[in-house]
């Protein structure tokens, strides 16, 4: 697997996410700043007029990191040189003063039927599964209102919204998204008023990424022996009987099998066409 570039850019998520220290979900970045650089509503409007949902994901994070900007005047910057260059513990730094003057110009732009019209944007990303959206989805909350969760719990909008994420959640970690089920291991261990604390599965979603982390990168890979299902960490954070280990631990592997057939559909789909 190719390591993600050191500053993240449109469209580009990392390979790679975030380890168990740091489950949230890394945004995509809007691009290096160009004098070239088109309007927010026109590059929106363009990303939108392809009907792709990786290209209405871009747009929802175009319009979500404005929203930040305009309100804190600063957002986090995915930066693999944070970790690989300053030795710090996550992948993320404030914007520098070009990156300011870029998103001051850009997200001036912002208007009010845009804000609203993200959601909108990441239903058609988290609908087609596109990989990080239904986690953002999770993040944002019910209808851009996180609070409802724990206002509103028995608001039959609020319910809805909550089992069409669950169910959204659950789907792509029994697919092998690394990144949802990065983020549910964490979620699972822990719980909170949409995803409930749940050790078998954190076990479950933890190990999985083992498995499939070994897979691609070795069986000495940080990623395959921190997940070890009888490693230290699984057996500190995680109080199971050996028989719920060994449930939970076919059903990793399974996790695992069903990655590995997606990556080679996907490898298939990819080669040119017999002539």
């Amino acid at each position: 697997m190719a390591p993600a570039p050191a500053v993240q850019s449109a469209g580009a998520p990392p390979q790679r996410p975030v380890l168990a220290a740091f489950p949230a979900m890394v945004p995509r970045q809007s691009a290096p700043p160009t004098e070239e650089d088109a309007p927010l509503g026109v590059q929106v409007d363009q990303l939108i007029a392809t009907h792709d949902p990786d290209d209405a994901y871009t747009a929802y994070w175009l319009i979500a990191n404005c929203e930040i900007f305009n309100r804190d005047h600063d957002r986090m910057i995915y930066d693999l040189e944070e970790v690989t260059q300053k030795r710090n513990m996550i992948p993320y730094r404030g914007m520098n003063d070009g990156e300011k003057q870029h998103d001051t110009k850009l997200c001036a732009g912002m208007n009010e039927r845009m804000r609203v019209s993200r959601f909108d944007y990441l239903a058609i990303a988290v609908k087609a599964g596109v990989s990080g959206a239904a986690i953002q989805m999770a993040a944002e909350g019910p209808f851009g209102d996180h609070s409802a969760l724990k206002t509103r719990p028995d608001d039959p909008l609020v319910k809805e919204w909550k089992a069409n994420v669950l169910e959204q959640l659950s789907k792509e970690a029994d697919s092998g998204d690394l990144s949802t089920l990065n983020y549910l291991w964490v979620q699972t261990l822990t719980g909170d008023e949409l995803i409930a604390k749940d050790p078998a599965l954190a076990y479950r979603y933890a190990v999985a990424q083992g498995f499939i982390y070994g897979e691609i990168n070795g069986p000495e890979a940080l990623e395959a022996t921190m997940y070890a299902p009888e490693g230290q960490l699984m057996k500190t954070v995680v109080d199971l009987s050996a028989e719920q280990r060994s449930a939970e631990r076919a059903a990793a592997q399974r996790i695992a099998d069903n990655a590995r057939e997606r990556h080679r559909h996907a490898e298939n789909a990819a080669r040119p066409a017999a002539g």
